[in-house]
């Protein structure tokens, strides 16, 4: 019996506890539900637009137009020529020129390579003569 007890306590917990949870969550959706409704009443009635007296429609109009001022003087001093920009486009391609040139360099072999090459090849030549001679001179014998 006392095991029965026991189980039957253990399963009292829990329920008790998930019964908790579970107004906890409750709570939390009718939470939800008024922020809701607060949401869509004041989307149906949005607040009336401020109205500015007429000194501070003046000041904000004014200020407008500087702002458009400031930002169309920057984009015709952008749109404009500058030598300056010229000189850099004209730096920047004969850098470009250059590193091609060495490139290019890099690839091609030198004349000293070239003459290295060669000569390795006139050893080998000598090498190859010399034991065709030694063969013959033993086959001889």
């Amino acid at each position: 019996m006392d095991l029965i007890k026991e189980i039957n306590d253990k399963y009292l917990a829990l329920e008790a506890e998930i019964d908790q949870k579970l107004e906890k969550v409750q709570a939390e959706e009718l939470k939800l539900e008024l922020q809701n409704e607060r949401l869509a009443e004041t989307s149906l009635h949005p607040p009336a637009p401020k109205v500015l007296s007429y000194e501070e429609a003046l000041l904000r109009n004014t200020n407008t137009l500087k702002a458009l001022d400031i930002a169309k003087a920057r984009l015709r001093s952008r749109s404009t020529y500058s030598p300056v920009e010229k000189l850099l486009q004209q730096a920047l391609e004969n850098y470009r020129k250059e590193l091609e040139g060495l490139q290019e360099e890099k690839d091609e072999p030198t004349i000293e390579e070239e003459e290295e090459g060669n000569l390795y090849d006139l050893v080998m030549q000598n090498v190859i003569e010399a034991k065709k001679q030694q063969q013959s001179q033993t086959s001889d014998l």
